[in-house]
């Protein structure tokens, strides 16, 4: 079927702005995953600019997040899709994660700890964090055509395997805020609160018999 210059266009953006990546096979002792981000050539990074208002207000909202969610995080914490603005500058017992090279550079520069990792493959091993925490996860549209219109909706398969991934790793519970998820919510029967007015957050159990 012939694509039209409106998917064209808009599968070429798409491709430009989120390549696709390999899969990880293997799951990485986070030691191991820490020291090759110490050898990665980060030279080759371009370095990027960050507002300092606007992390402020993240972090502030972060906040305002995990106290309404309940949790209180006395552990290792895994941030999943950090950023520029990870909850390690919180939480100093805190990994972040982000698939772009640019923003795990500059969380580095400031003395976090922070991996490169795509979070459909994400290298961690199981359990190897007491939370797993994700802020505005990144969607995926799906573009739809019918009688002459197009609709943009959120590739919803794409959140399961974020939920997946963050109950993976997590032992304890796995906190997703997003507008997205928190509407329309993979197991259900895992989740301890949801809130889905003024914040939009899912807080799991990582297992049925989570403590």
């Amino acid at each position: 079927m012939m694509l039209t210059r409106l998917e064209r266009l808009l599968r070429k953006s798409w491709f430009r702005i989120s390549p696709p990546r390999e899969k990880a096979e293997e799951r990485i002792p986070l030691p191991e995953l820490l020291a090759q981000m110490d050898a990665y050539d980060w030279d080759s990074v371009k370095d990027m600019p960050v507002n300092e208002d606007e992390r402020r207000e993240r972090l502030r909202r972060f906040n305002e997040v995990i106290s309404a969610s309940g949790m209180e995080l006395n552990g290792s914490l895994l941030d999943l899709a950090s950023g520029t603005t990870s909850l390690a500058y919180l939480y100093s017992d805190a990994v972040a994660v982000d698939n772009d090279p640019q923003k795990v550079k500059m969380l580095r520069r400031d003395g976090i700890k922070a991996v490169i990792a795509d979070i459909e493959s994400l290298p961690f091993e199981e359990k190897n964090f007491d939370y797993v925490i994700s802020f505005s996860p990144p969607q995926k549209p799906i573009i739809l055509h019918s009688n002459g219109y197009y609709h943009f909706v959120i590739d919803q398969e794409r959140n399961r395997k974020l939920v997946d991934a963050a109950l993976r790793i997590a032992r304890k519970r796995a906190l997703i805020a997003s507008y997205a998820i928190a509407t329309e919510p993979p197991y259900k029967h895992l989740i301890e609160r949801r809130e889905t007015s003024g914040y939009y957050y899912v807080l799991y159990r990582a297992s049925n018999d989570s403590a």
